[in-house]
């Protein structure tokens, strides 16, 4: 998984924009974005979400997936077994 700062780096890079047009833009110096930007930087969130903002992208926090596992682990019938074991299907004698 990258991190925020590695994200941000390659959205700048797809948009094909400097840092130095967005620091100017934003009116930071080109060292102080390049600094947030490095790895391991733990840049501040008011920092990420300028960018972002400039960028046109937004932050979101959502929960886990979950894996959803069936209740029981066995395979399922066949239509027919299943309706004879409920009594719906006779079966001839």
């Amino acid at each position: 998984m990258k991190s925020i700062e590695e994200e941000i780096r390659s959205i700048i890079k797809r948009k094909g924009i400097s840092l130095y047009r967005i620091a100017k833009d934003l009116g930071i110096t080109w060292e102080s974005l390049h600094r947030s930007l490095k790895n391991g930087a733990n840049p501040k969130w008011d920092r990420i979400k300028q960018v972002l903002d400039y960028l046109d992208y937004e932050f979101v926090i959502r929960p886990k997936r979950k894996e959803v596992k069936p209740e029981n682990s066995k395979p399922p019938q066949s239509r027919r077994k299943e309706r004879e074991s409920h009594g719906n299907i006779q079966k001839k004698k």
